[in-house]
């Protein structure tokens, strides 16, 4: 992307997954080998997906990229952010089923169980990338996160550090950290939990595990630990600590992670805003 492209021509870009959501709360302590009683519901949910919805809904132009099912389950996801996701992008394929996602919520709003099938998210491969490689080259910020296999992820960053595209990067869970590649020089941003960044380094201290990030390329990083201190670093070599303000109730940390990518993108975008409002002076 040159360095004249301005953001209000251009969209921001979210790859990844996008998935019905059912969230079922146990209404009791939790009893194995039998059945609990719980209320349910669902909602329209995958990572990147979530993030475009909430940009969407602040008036930023999204476009969502990524594979579903052509069955009902797409037909009910685009229904329920008609007019706030493009969702031109997404290829259906036959035969397969849209991701779909099942949280299990504690009497304290606390995750104790998720199933989620993903297996379409395979079908995400870098020829299928390369397909739409018009539409990263378009883009003034891409955001992606982990449904995506390595080989495609890597060869996103190559793009997007090539074209000089903003990329901000969201793990899923710790079991999917394993996707993120070696090198990640090109990555703008990336917020992620302790857990999820011992999983690739080690026992370290959260300021340690900003600066081996940064050594992998990431130019910022957001570390969090629940409600406890975090760290945040930046590419200038600034190493700040924060914490988080708690709220007095939590109805389910569920989403929390999408929710802190969501402010830092904001906050790319306005930085880009600024910069075309002194380009065009």
């Amino acid at each position: 992307m040159s360095e004249e492209k301005k953001f209000k021509d251009s969209y921001v870009l979210c790859i990844g997954g996008m998935n019905v959501d059912k969230k079922v709360q146990l209404l009791e302590n939790l009893v194995l080998e039998t059945s609990n009683p719980v209320v349910s519901s669902l909602s329209a949910g995958g990572v990147s997906r979530n993030i475009a919805e909430n940009l969407g809904r602040l008036g930023v132009p999204v476009k969502m990229l990524s594979v579903a099912g052509d069955d009902e389950s797409f037909t009910w996801l685009e229904k329920e952010t008609e007019g706030i996701i493009d969702f031109s992008l997404v290829d259906r394929l036959k035969g397969k089923t849209t991701s779909n996602y099942t949280a299990i919520l504690d009497l304290q709003g606390d995750m104790c169980l998720a199933l989620a099938d993903m297996s379409i998210c395979e079908e995400m491969t870098p020829e299928w990338l390369s397909s739409h490689e018009k539409a990263v080259k378009d883009a003034a910020l891409v955001i992606a996160d982990l449904n995506l296999p390595q080989e495609t992820l890597q060869a996103l960053i190559q793009l997007t550090n090539l074209e000089k595209i903003p990329l901000a990067i969201i793990p899923v869970s710790g079991p999917k950290m394993k996707r993120i590649p070696d090198n990640l020089q090109g990555v703008t941003w990336i917020v992620v939990n302790a857990d999820e960044s011992r999983t690739r380094y080690g026992e370290h201290t959260l300021a340690e595990l900003a600066a081996l990030w940064q050594k992998d390329g990431v130019e910022n990083i957001v570390i969090t630990k629940g409600t406890k201190c975090g760290v945040f670093a930046d590419a200038t070599g600034v190493v700040k600590t924060f914490t988080p303000i708690k709220a007095e109730q939590v109805c389910d940390v569920t989403g929390a992670g999408d929710s802190f990518l969501l402010e830092c993108s904001m906050e790319l975008l306005r930085k880009q805003a600024w910069k075309s409002r002194l380009d065009t002076d």
